[in-house]
């Protein structure tokens, strides 16, 4: 004979054993908003605007993309980082988000500290470019314009501690040359500047760029990445131009990031999304076109190779001494 429970328990167990079926809240029970820290044009505005449809239809809610632009892509990363931490506000950030803050004093926020990764997207390697009637006809011919005109000559990035003004400054400690840095507010306004005269130069994103390489409006120089890239297979890496170039190797991310306390349920139903439309026909195939290289890692590997690029991109700010403004 079974034994007795106390009457007040006996009360409780029908409600107890009930608890477990009951359904659990569907998630997302509202629009998601993916805010991208750039204006349209870039890497990430690109990524997340070919994504977001994708990702509508696998979680059954409006993903709809914003662009909040400014201070290297940390005005609309902090405005995620100060979201309500329940999924419903993301990121679709380059690697700006994470170099960006340790230019500062203080840090608006820490990137590994205050996000968590939901996906590393993809990767994009960046490329160096002039207008198409520039003196440089190839790489060569740019070194020897950079040691000839130093400090006049001028480059546009996409802001103070981004990978396009990093990637300047880099080029400039490893041939001992000067050049002046002019920040825009994003890529696509650092071409347009290019395009108009206002700079001599960029160091730009392949998807950004290579319509206008295609066109002919501007000339690739070099890859900055330590492998040619497959869509300008003819441009020559920066460290095939100069031995002084070993190891030069600068590239974008597209990376899905949330509020550090997001729970675990959304996160994986947003991996799943993110995962899901990357690997749609028509949007890997543009991301192939762009000159994305899809990566796809799952949360804890995003999470660890950002703590790693902090490592990296911090060693070169503290060398560079480099500080964003005001």
């Amino acid at each position: 004979m079974p034994p007795r429970l106390p009457r007040r328990a006996a009360l409780a167990l029908p409600g107890l054993l009930a608890a477990p079926a009951l359904a659990q809240p569907a998630w997302p029970d509202r629009p998601i908003t993916m805010i991208v820290p750039f204006p349209p044009g870039g890497t990430p505005d690109i990524g997340a605007r070919l994504m977001a449809p994708k990702m509508s239809e696998f979680l059954g809610q409006p993903v709809t993309v914003e662009n909040r632009a400014g201070a290297g892509a940390t005005i609309g990363t902090r405005a995620v980082v100060q979201a309500r931490p329940d999924g419903h506000t993301v990121l679709m950030g380059s690697i700006s988000f994470l170099t960006s803050p340790l230019t500062m004093r203080p840090m608006p926020y820490d990137p590994v500290a205050d996000l968590r990764v939901v996906s590393l997207v993809s990767t994009s390697p960046y490329i160096l470019v002039v207008r198409a009637d520039a003196p440089p006809r190839d790489i060569a011919g740019f070194h020897a314009w950079t040691r000839a005109e130093g400090a006049r000559l001028n480059y546009g990035s996409a802001g103070v501690g981004t990978p396009l003004h990093l990637g300047g400054e880099l080029y400039k400690m490893m041939m001992g040359v000067d050049l002046t840095h002019v920040p825009y507010r994003g890529s696509g306004p650092a071409l347009t500047a290019l395009l108009a005269g206002e700079v001599n130069m960029v160091f730009a994103d392949v998807p950004g760029a290579s319509g206008h390489i295609r066109a002919g409006t501007v000339r690739a120089l070099a890859a900055m990445t330590e492998t040619r890239i497959a869509q300008f297979p003819e441009v020559p890496t920066m460290a095939e131009s100069d031995r002084r170039l070993a190891g030069y190797d600068v590239y974008t991310w597209a990376m899905l990031v949330a509020p550090k306390a997001t729970p675990d349920g959304p996160v994986r139903r947003l991996h799943e999304a993110a995962i899901r439309a990357a690997r749609a026909e028509d949007v890997a195939r543009r991301f192939a076109e762009l000159g994305f290289d899809y990566v796809g890692s799952g949360p804890a590997d995003g999470d660890a190779r950002l703590a790693r690029e902090a490592v990296k991109w911090r060693e070169v700010i503290e060398r560079g001494n480099i500080r964003a403004e005001g």
